[in-house]
C-alpha cells in the first residue's frame, strides 16, 4: 500500500512510530473494557507518519477510524461528551455577525442548545446514532446525516461552521475541510478545535490520542499550512489554559519526561513532590501554562 499525506497527496512523509495492533486491542480492553479488534481490520500494525509539507502527523492505515458502534460504547463514560468545552464560550463570542452556523460532530447537542440560547440558528450533524436520538429528544435540531451529505443539500447555507474535538477523528482531514467550505458562504468562519500535539500530550501514551479513535494529530503549525491549501485566511489561534482535569495527567506527563532525561529528575518528581505540584496547580497556576487543545478560526476568502 501506497502512504501519501492525507492533506497534500505527496509522498514526502516520514514514518515516526510503529505501533502493535495486540498492544492497542489488550491496552482498551484494560482500560475500557473496549473491544477494538474489529475495529482495527486484523491489521497487524499500525503506522504513525509526518507529512513533512504540513507537520500533519497521521496514522495508517486509513481504514481503522473508529466506527459509531465505538463511540456508542465510549458515550457511557461521563467525561467523553463533556457538555461545556472551553472553546464552546470562545466560539459564541465570534459569531456576533453570523446567524446560520452549523457544528460538525455534535454528540449530545449541547453546544447546539448554547448556541439556540444565544440567539443563533444552529443545526448540528453528528454519526453517532445513539448520541442523535438523545439529542432529538431535547428536541434539538441535530440530523444523523454524513458531511458528504449535508455539503450536497446545502450548500453555502451557513455564515459559520465549526467543529470541536473532531477533525483529529478523520482520516481524510482534506476532504473534511473541503466539505465544511462548501457548506460556508463566502467570508464565512471555520472554527476548528483539536488537541494540541505540541502540549503534554506529546510525553504521553494516550489510548485516545491514537487509532482507532484518533487518526490525526494536529499542532500548530499544521494548522497554520491550510492557508497554503484551501482558500482560507487565518484569523486567530488561542491556546487552551491548563484544565482542572488535566493537571493530573499534566504533572505525570513532565515528570516522566524529565526522568527520562536526568537521573536527577527524581528528586524533584516523586511519588513524594507529586501531589503538592498538583495543589500549586489547582490553586491558579495552571491558568498560566499551556492546556490541551487549541482553538483555531479560518476566514472562506471565495
Amino acid at each position: 500500500m501506497v502512504v501519501v499525506s492525507p492533506l497534500t497527496g505527496s509522498k514526502d512523509i516520514t514514518l515516526v512510530k510503529t505501533i502493535e495492533s495486540s498492544q492497542l486491542i489488550n491496552d482498551w480492553q484494560r482500560d475500557f473494557h473496549i473491544d477494538i479488534t474489529a475495529e482495527l481490520q486484523g491489521y497487524r500494525q499500525v503506522y504513525l507518519y509526518q507529512c513533512n509539507q504540513t507537520y500533519l502527523k497521521f496514522f495508517s492505515p486509513p481504514n481503522i477510524a473508529g466506527s459509531g458502534k465505538l463511540y456508542e460504547q465510549l458515550q457511557k463514560f461521563d467525561w467523553f461528551y463533556m457538555p461545556e468545552k472551553w472553546e464552546h464560550k470562545i466560539a459564541l463570542r465570534n459569531f456576533l455577525k453570523c446567524k446560520h452556523i452549523l457544528e460538525i460532530g455534535c454528540a449530545f447537542g449541547s453546544f447546539v442548545q448554547a448556541g439556540l440560547d444565544a440567539g443563533f440558528d444552529v443545526t448540528g450533524i453528528e454519526l453517532n446514532a445513539a448520541a442523535v436520538k438523545i439529542a432529538q429528544q431535547k428536541k434539538l435540531p441535530v440530523k444523523y446525516m454524513s458531511l458528504q451529505d449535508f455539503a450536497d443539500l446545502y450548500p453555502e447555507s451557513a455564515d459559520a461552521v465549526c467543529s470541536f474535538q473532531v477533525l483529529e477523528h478523520t482520516p481524510n482531514p482534506r476532504n473534511f475541510i473541503k466539505l465544511s467550505l462548501k457548506i460556508l458562504k463566502k467570508n464565512g468562519i471555520l472554527i476548528l478545535c483539536v488537541p494540541n500535539s505540541e502540549s503534554f500530550l506529546k510525553y504521553q501514551y494516550t489510548l485516545l490520542d491514537m487509532p482507532p479513535h484518533h487518526m490525526t494529530q494536529w499542532s500548530e503549525a499544521s494548522l497554520r499550512a491550510l492557508e497554503n491549501i484551501f482558500p482560507i485566511r487565518l484569523e486567530k489561534v488561542i491556546r487552551e489554559p491548563l484544565a482542572k482535569y488535566h493537571v493530573s495527567g499534566y504533572v505525570t506527563s513532565y515528570s516522566n519526561k524529565l526522568q527520562s532525561v536526568s537521573p536527577w529528575a527524581k528528586l524533584l518528581f516523586n511519588r513524594y513532590t507529586l501531589n503538592p505540584y498538583k495543589l500549586l496547580l489547582n490553586a491558579g497556576i495552571r491558568k498560566f501554562l499551556t492546556g490541551q487543545s487549541l482553538y483555531v478560526q479560518f476566514r472562506k476568502i471565495r
